[in-house]
């Protein structure tokens, strides 16, 4: 009869049993090292997670001027200087009027914090005075509840413009290195290939063919669609003359990203200033938006979502879900494509499992 000893000794003896729990202890040192060093580790991380994420943008590009002839480096330079002279005439012509609305607002906050306390009032006097004493409580703890939450998303608001401030290096930085991938990106695609393991070589390949072609899709048509979408947007509120068109249009742009509740989401701060300032344009902006998006949706990239990363609405909606409660706006961004990401690997693994039977 063997006893518990020998068979605590047969166990460590084994080598598989030593190598997993080597792996385990390394995985589990390295995850808290980052987690205790994730500012530093992030400052190190975010000039080449923005360099990564521009050559993959840039790179179908580049592969169709190199198909057209033009070398590699010839093609990243003329896409750079193309990039560049864009944000030159970004800078130049628009960031100087997002400054002057910026600081407007700031002027006008005041004014508007003083027009929903008015509204509020009013609202309490002649709607909810008629209620039972105890629906009351519940309306004011729920108005105050909103008021708490209004104020929190400021403060959002206004961290993230500091972060992205702060983070300026690491932005600078990340075109730089962008350019240097873009370039070289063939030799670094032969570098990484090599060290992949033999056994599952081409099935990584072709995992991260499949992620290229349809995560990239994806991306860059939501990138070019929010930009029309951010541009239709400041047009029409500079037409029917809204204060702040470019703010509004530039957040309607970013929002846009996020399927289904992207539109609600970016129209809000144009409907609450015209609620605040102009009520009779509360109708034209509502239709104005309405028409916007239904363009969008049913012209510019009808069923983009289903088409180019396969997900079923209600798969996407769960997605946003799980993405906004837990990681707020960045998880509503990210949503989509993370799950997109694992339901990718989870046919490739089902693959994977239906070859080796065969």
């Amino acid at each position: 009869m063997v006893k518990r000893g020998d068979r605590i000794i047969n166990i460590f003896s084994n080598r598989s049993v030593l190598y997993r729990l080597f792996l385990f202890i390394v995985i589990l040192f390295i995850f808290v090292f980052i987690l205790n060093q994730r500012q530093k580790l992030t400052s190190i991380v975010l000039p080449f997670a923005i360099g990564i994420f521009i050559a993959y943008i840039l790179n179908p590009v580049v592969e169709f001027l190199t198909s057209k002839g033009v070398k590699r480096a010839a093609a990243v330079a003329i896409i750079y200087f193309i990039l560049i002279g864009s944000i030159i005439i970004a800078l130049v012509y628009i960031v100087p009027v997002l400054i002057m609305e910026l600081n407007n607002l700031i002027d006008v906050v005041p004014f508007y914090t003083r027009e929903v306390q008015k509204i509020i009032s009013n609202i309490k006097i002649e709607y909810l005075s008629s209620l039972p004493l105890s629906l009351q409580e519940i309306v004011d703890s729920n108005i105050d509840r909103l008021e708490k939450l209004l104020l929190d998303c400021l403060e959002k608001v206004a961290d993230t413009i500091i972060n992205a401030f702060s983070s300026m290096f690491s932005i600078i930085l990340g075109p730089i290195l962008g350019f240097y991938i873009l370039k070289d990106l063939d030799r670094i695609r032969e570098s990484i290939i090599q060290y992949l393991p033999v056994n599952y070589r081409n099935s990584i390949i072709l995992w991260f063919e499949k992620i290229g072609k349809t995560l990239g899709q994806y991306i860059r048509s939501q990138l070019i669609v929010s930009l029309i979408i951010g541009f239709l947007t400041t047009f029409v509120m500079v037409v029917i003359k809204i204060d702040f068109a470019f703010i509004i249009g530039a957040l309607s742009g970013i929002t846009n990203i996020i399927p289904y509740f992207g539109p609600l989401i970016g129209v809000m701060p144009a409907i609450i200033i015209a609620i605040l300032r102009y009520p009779n344009k509360i109708p034209l902006i509502i239709i104005s938006v309405f028409i916007i998006h239904q363009l969008e949706s049913g012209i510019i990239s009808p069923h983009i979502v289903g088409e180019h990363v396969g997900l079923h609405p209600l798969t996407v909606i769960l997605s946003l879900l799980i993405g906004g409660t837990f990681f707020g706006l960045l998880g509503l961004v990210l949503a989509v494509p993370i799950a997109a990401l694992l339901k990718l690997t989870l046919q490739n693994m089902k693959e994977n499992n239906n070859y080796s039977r065969l």
